[in-house]
């Protein structure tokens, strides 16, 4: 097997079997993808495949200070820039989609947002803020079904429109690292007695639902 040889994955050829893993870059001003994001990734278009930063599908998900997400038409239009210049040089470009549940800090959201998870466990540690400097992680609302179909719904809309519009390769779901999909998963942070907690089987309902 050779590095450099093309590589089918999907409906897409990769050009070479190298992979730039996501990494936090935290640049997107007012969570909007911009020239700076582009620039950086177009740089990096020779690896046969460039999995981006962690960005969110929902306002809720917004843990982090300055991370893009994909759930506005500004963000989506931000999205299609860094796609067009990665494109620019022959190379493919999926995006992470990361929503934090409930590692956040109040400073970092939106308006009107709210901090959710499976269950009302607030976790263990830190977050960093641009106004406050290093705060506690909020106290989460453990959601309701409805919460629920209406976070796996804000993947799928987020997934078609950085496709669909945007021009996106593909789409990784952050599934690990203590995040919304990591705290179904994990029995010390979702202690639902529905149908999405207890057995693993309830508690991937989730994930592969969304999926």
């Amino acid at each position: 097997m050779n590095l450099f040889e093309s590589f089918p994955l999907g409906k897409t050829t990769l050009k070479n079997r190298i992979v730039m893993a996501p990494m936090t870059r935290s640049r997107a001003i007012n969570n909007v993808p911009n020239k700076l994001m582009a620039h950086y990734y177009q740089q990096r278009a020779s690896a046969g495949l460039i999995i981006s930063e962690g960005t969110s599908p929902s306002p809720n998900g917004i843990g982090y200070p300055r991370i893009p997400g994909a759930y506005s038409d500004e963000q989506i239009k931000g999205w299609k820039i860094i796609a067009d210049a990665v494109h620019e040089k022959n190379g493919k470009i999926f995006v992470q989609l990361m929503h934090t549940g409930r590692i956040t800090a109040k400073a970092n959201m939106p308006e009107r947002s709210v901090t959710l998870a499976p269950s009302s466990i607030r976790a263990a540690g830190e977050m960093f803020t641009d106004t406050d400097g290093m705060v506690g992680h909020e106290t989460p609302r453990a959601m309701n079904l409805e919460e629920i179909e209406t976070a796996q719904n804000e993947y799928v809309i987020a997934a078609q429109r950085l496709i669909n519009e945007a021009g996106i390769d593909g789409i990784e779901l952050h599934a690990a690292n203590g995040y919304l999909m990591n705290q179904f998963i994990n029995p010390q942070s979702n202690h639902r007695t529905d149908h999405h907690g207890g057995s693993i089987e309830n508690r991937t309902r989730f994930v592969l639902d969304t999926a």
